[in-house]
């Protein structure tokens, strides 16, 4: 989508392209998993309470909706507060042959929250629900163990680095997933696809993305922060 976003907003590309574009990268990616292989057990809503946690809330309409919405608006406030900040003047500088910079100073933030619910219901379906559907594993037990009286050198800064639970660290590794994968398509395909863009045009586009998802993920876990969830 930060492809196809760059080139309706300031290449005067039209929306119904691009919404083109967005279904055929989506089925093009569900399709193949979907009939090569099977359901996690996460979106599985009749999957035993013995292989996924907190299943009612994973289960619950509204907290779909909610975590959907409130990745959107991180991605609109992210986008929106690019828009009137670093990135006009970026833009000018680097992506040569720009058409239009006025998709930038109109922007509204709820219009650009709103065309990100796609992509905040992706987000939380890749990030939330995994971590919240996560049990604990050897690694939990061992790391409640941990005694730093006792503890050597070594195993204290591995506590510390990554002394975290299940959920935690399946949000952290999703997370970064998301944004290097973010980052990387969206860079290679904008440097090699888009007539005058610099490389360091098209990595400056890419990190705006990443920043955002690891912003998603950062706000995800504070939802989570609660007793019994990510903690």
């Amino acid at each position: 989508m930060p492809y196809l976003y760059l080139l309706t907003t300031f290449y005067t590309v039209r929306p119904t392209t691009m919404w083109a574009g967005i279904v055929i990268d989506v089925v093009s990616t569900y399709l193949p998993f979907t009939l090569f292989r099977d359901s996690s057990p996460i979106h599985q809503s009749d999957a035993p309470k013995s292989l996924v946690a907190n299943k009612s809330i994973l289960n619950d309409l509204s907290v779909q909706i909610c975590t959907s919405v409130l990745a959107a608006a991180v991605y609109g406030l992210v986008v929106y507060g690019s828009f009137h900040g670093w990135l006009p003047a970026f833009l000018i500088v680097h992506f040569e042959g720009l058409r239009d910079l006025s998709g930038a100073y109109t922007a509204d933030l709820h219009l650009v929250t709103a065309g990100f619910i796609v992509s905040g219901y992706a987000a939380q379906s890749f990030l939330f629900m995994p971590a919240l559907g996560a049990r604990p594993d050897a690694h939990d037990l061992k790391m409640a163990e941990f005694d730093p009286e006792t503890a050597t050198l070594g195993q204290t800064v591995w506590y510390n680095v990554w002394g975290y639970s299940k959920r935690s660290r399946t949000l952290i590794k999703r997370t970064a997933t998301l944004a290097i994968a973010s980052a990387m398509q969206t860079g290679i395909r904008t440097y090699l696809t888009i007539e005058g863009v610099e490389l360091a045009g098209a990595a400056g586009w890419a990190a705006m993305w990443a920043a955002a998802a690891v912003l998603v993920g950062g706000v995800f876990w504070w939802v989570g922060d609660v007793d019994g969830v990510f903690n």
